[in-house]
């Protein structure tokens, strides 16, 4: 969505690229909540570059702000201006007001900062409205109304307020039933006027300075079982059980999860392999800034909560200084003692001697292999830099976009993408390594997965390492013992061309 809003507010509209059907659709698909979260490009981009939205008028200058806060509304004071919200929307981030998550309505209201966001971008068909609003230089609105059927909110309304500073606030409203949403626009413009001592927003380019995690409390509660996972320790409450099916999901070993009885509850720990960019790629934006807890050596410490359906799910990026890094996932119902059952369970984390270790390649166990069948065919791929062996009756398939090569029977899939400078730095904990002829060094993970289609499957996969090139091979097959041999087969037969 932020690459949307880039592109509406620097180059000329394309015809073939509806950039405010993308938006909206985007919204649809993720629902608004989401949307606005992502802060100034969310909203901007819906309806920035001429396409489904259709610029409409009021018919004139609407009057002057009345300062009268219809029935219902919320007065609130933000980013230099003082407005009403229309009831049924609740205060996420910053400058955001929305319906609940357990509503599947999209309607939401955003204030934002906008020095540079254009109200009306070139070829947009728009025609910015003057409207006075009481201590400010100027102000200017447009109101959209969707003309597609596909998308859930059919209003969008935007209104521009420079203040005497020269910094200009905009406050959008974006609702589901656009005749309804267009009177209630009009009711928001009312309310609006400059307010000097309201708070600042956030800047959306800015750098986001972790917050404390509320209510987090360091220790183990008493009658809670300890354990530990790949080098992280953590605690649950008596009574929860191991979830055994994710111990063979792709890739195999990588992630324990355990559950409270009833299912409500759960924990889950991921060893991470790629953490070298943390935390700037992790980063979160500075409109909802991530959280932070003490831990003791821990150099990377980032939580987000997200709500859904009534379900809170917590995620934490923990890197231990020098050593592994996980992902901690903590989901409970969406209540205060949910919120505190999730704090409860943060507290328990903590590092072993296990985290420090870095595995490397040769630190992995070797892959159980399976002798190459005579029945099956040789053959070099042209361009991939390997040589291999396949059953017969496999044949040669047009590789999708990315892909440099591929094969395949009915139910069954090779691919393999030969890369160049880009060999992964990173070895998994959760892994094995095969000596290849030829290759510097070969990381194999599997397990079960699930195919593009969500039917299940088995999943392998090679890296094979030589310099600073890698070549990856993957494998699909149906779940079970007879795909995994076959992978073992697949992978004794491999060869690096010219060894």
């Amino acid at each position: 969505m932020t690459e949307l809003q880039h592109a509406a507010d620097r180059v000329e509209p394309v015809t073939a690229l509806d950039g405010a059907a993308m938006g909206r659709r985007a919204v649809h698909r993720v629902r608004a909540r989401r949307a606005a979260l992502t802060g100034v490009g969310a909203l901007a981009a819906v309806g920035a570059v001429a396409g489904v939205w259709q610029g409409t008028s009021t018919g004139g200058v609407v009057s002057p702000a009345s300062q009268d806060v219809p029935e219902g509304w919320t007065p609130v004071a933000v980013g230099g201006v003082r407005l009403a919200v229309p009831p049924g929307l609740e205060p996420t981030v910053d400058g955001v007001w929305e319906q609940g998550p357990d509503d599947e309505g999209g309607d939401f209201v955003q204030v934002q900062a906008a020095p540079d966001a254009p109200l009306a971008p070139p070829g947009s068909g728009l025609t910015p409205t003057d409207v006075r609003i009481p201590g400010a230089e100027s102000a200017r609105y447009v109101v959209e109304q969707a003309d597609d059927p596909t998308v859930v909110q059919d209003f969008l309304g935007k209104l521009q307020v420079t203040l005497e500073s020269g910094d200009v606030v905009q406050l959008s409203l974006v609702w589901v039933d656009g005749a309804e949403g267009e009177a209630v626009f009009s009711d928001l413009l009312g309310t609006v006027s400059v307010d000097e001592d309201a708070g600042t927003l956030p800047d959306p380019d800015g750098t986001a300075v972790l917050q404390p995690l509320d209510g987090y409390a360091a220790g183990v509660p008493e009658g809670w079982e300890t354990a530990a996972f790949l080098g992280l320790e953590y605690a649950v409450p008596r009574g929860w059980a191991a979830d055994d099916g994710v111990a063979d999901a792709f890739p195999a070993g990588s992630r324990m999860r355990s559950a409270s009885a009833d299912g409500s509850s759960a924990l889950t720990v991921l060893e991470s392999g790629d953490v070298a960019g943390w935390p700037d790629s992790i980063a979160s934006s500075p409109l909802e800034p991530a959280s932070t807890f003490p831990l003791d050596g821990a150099d990377v410490v980032q939580v987000e909560t997200r709500t859904e359906d009534g379900v809170d799910r917590t995620t934490a990026h923990l890197r231990r200084e020098g050593g592994r890094g996980y992902i901690v996932t903590v989901e409970t119902p969406a209540s205060a003692e949910g919120r505190g059952l999730t704090r409860q369970l943060l507290g328990t984390l903590g590092f072993s001697g296990a985290a420090d270790q870095v595995p490397d390649v040769q630190d992995l166990p070797e892959l159980p292999t399976s002798a190459v069948p005579d029945s099956w065919s040789e053959l070099s791929p042209d361009g991939t830099g390997l040589q291999l062996a396949l059953p017969d009756g496999w044949e040669a398939t047009a590789p999708a976009d990315g892909i440099d090569w591929s094969a395949g029977r009915s139910g069954e899939t090779v691919t393999v993408v030969a890369g160049s400078g880009d060999a992964p730095g990173a070895v998994p904990a959760a892994g094995y390594r095969y000596d290849v002829p030829g290759a510097d060094a070969v990381v194999i993970q599997q397990g079960d997965d699930s195919t593009a289609d969500g039917e299940p499957c088995f999943r392998g996969t090679v890296e094979l390492r030589q310099g600073d090139d890698t070549v990856v091979l993957s494998y699909t097959g149906p779940r079970g013992e007879a795909s995994q041999e076959r992978f073992g087969s697949l992978v004794r037969s491999l060869r690096v061309s010219g060894s």
